[in-house]
């Protein structure tokens, strides 16, 4: 179990693409992901209701499994991951994981079903000077409805190791450098596509 620390922010398409070509002028980028990231829950949202969220990411080589809590703290989640080499596409029935919160929720493997997909490329920066190594990440997400399909825009800062404050320092030079045209938020991706896909 771990704690994951990251700030998001969110913006429209042509700031996303004018400060992610301010980071191709300024850093190498590191590498860029194909993910398919399903998100699951029971049909009465028992795990939503307990702020919990189920999913599979998965990757070119490998598929990874999470369960994410939140914490008191805006930008803390608890997250547990387990890594699958053989890139399943659905829940890995005898994940250790996936039991302890089918135990905890009081739910059987057949009660949990998808909830939405999000189908992201992410072109991956690693910062790494003064006591922190962090990664921006630029995350061009297409959330699939059964209505339609949305478009997200997020650029998302993660602690890789060393210091919360020098993090919070690069954080805030970003804010000062963007202003109002990026918004800071602390409500998780599928928390934002289930109030877009809800076709009600």
């Amino acid at each position: 179990m771990a704690i994951e620390m990251e700030v998001k922010f969110r913006m429209d398409a042509d700031t996303w693409a004018k400060i992610k070509s301010d980071y191709d002028r300024e850093r190498d980028l590191h590498h860029i992901e194909r993910q398919s990231n399903q998100y699951y829950d029971t049909s009465d949202r028992r795990l939503g209701a307990k702020e919990i969220g189920l999913r599979l990411r998965v990757l070119e080589d490998r598929s990874i499994l999470a369960v994410k809590r939140s914490t008191d703290e805006a930008h803390k989640r608890i997250e547990i991951e387990e890594t699958y080499e053989d890139a399943p596409e659905s829940l890995p029935p005898h994940s250790p994981a996936l039991q302890e919160l089918m135990t905890e929720v009081g739910i059987q493997y057949d009660d949990i079903a998808p909830l939405v997909m999000l189908r992201t490329e992410r072109f991956i920066y690693e910062i790494e000077e003064q006591g922190v190594k962090a990664e921006v990440c630029f995350d061009d997400v297409s959330i699939v409805g059964t209505c339609r399909e949305y478009k997200l825009y997020e650029i998302e800062f993660e602690l890789v190791d060393g210091s919360e404050e020098r993090l919070y320092q690069i954080v805030s030079s970003f804010k000062n450098q963007y202003g109002a045209t990026v918004e800071e938020s602390s409500i998780p991706k599928l928390v934002y596509a289930l109030n877009l896909v809800n076709c009600d």
